[in-house]
């Protein structure tokens, strides 16, 4: 599936993320997919599953008024994929400071949650800025792009798909803690009405 390039893919984004003490290194096949080309591989990468998806994303935008948006086509996909029987987790973003976008996430946690999908927002205290794709316990999806109209259709985004069982390992164990702290998703909660204010800053304040 992909057109495979072997390097030596030294992971200091990892120490980042588990805060280690000491260097991995693995040998992983990886593959740009800056701007545009991330929404075809993942969508590829989705309709081929076969056991899990795991993602944690900050922005996950459902548009009802685009029923072809980019977004929307990979939130569908994600919903046909745990009907056919893949394990789909997905954690999103919420935060004590940004009331629009926890607010956002939710009404796409729902669709999610409707669909099949299981969802977590993350500890309230802490905001969630991965874009983090983890699938079938082989590929890693990890970069800038957020599921928004912008960022699949307009910004300059830089993403890779990495091709290594044992980066995806590591970021299936971080998937794990982050999953720890979050709260599973009530689908049966009502969801709230924004206020008038709220609502008129929505028409015009566009997501990124």
């Amino acid at each position: 599936m992909l057109k495979r390039r072997r390097i030596l893919l030294f992971t200091f984004l990892l120490l980042f993320l588990l805060k280690a003490d000491f260097c991995f290194s693995f040998s992983a096949d990886v593959k740009p997919i800056c701007n545009r080309k991330y929404f075809s591989q993942v969508r590829s990468l989705i309709s081929e599953a076969e056991q899990s998806i795991y993602i944690i994303l900050y922005i996950a935008r459902y548009y009802q008024k685009y029923p072809d948006s980019s977004s929307n086509r990979l939130i569908r996909e994600l919903i046909s994929a745990a009907k056919r029987g893949v394990d789909v987790q997905v954690i999103l973003d919420r935060s004590n400071w940004n009331e629009k976008n926890t607010a956002e996430n939710k009404a796409t946690a729902r669709i999610f949650s409707e669909g099949g999908v299981r969802v977590w927002l993350d500890d309230f205290k802490k905001t969630s800025h991965n874009k983090l794709i983890i699938i079938d316990g082989r590929y890693v999806v990890i970069g800038s792009t957020n599921w928004s109209y912008y960022a699949l259709d307009k910004n300059n985004e830089s993403s890779v798909l990495i091709d290594s069982p044992e980066v995806a390992d590591v970021f299936k164990k971080y998937f794990a803690e982050v999953q720890a702290k979050s709260e599973k998703f009530d689908a049966s909660e009502s969801p709230p009405k924004p206020s008038l204010g709220k609502r008129i800053r929505r028409l015009f304040i566009e997501e990124r």
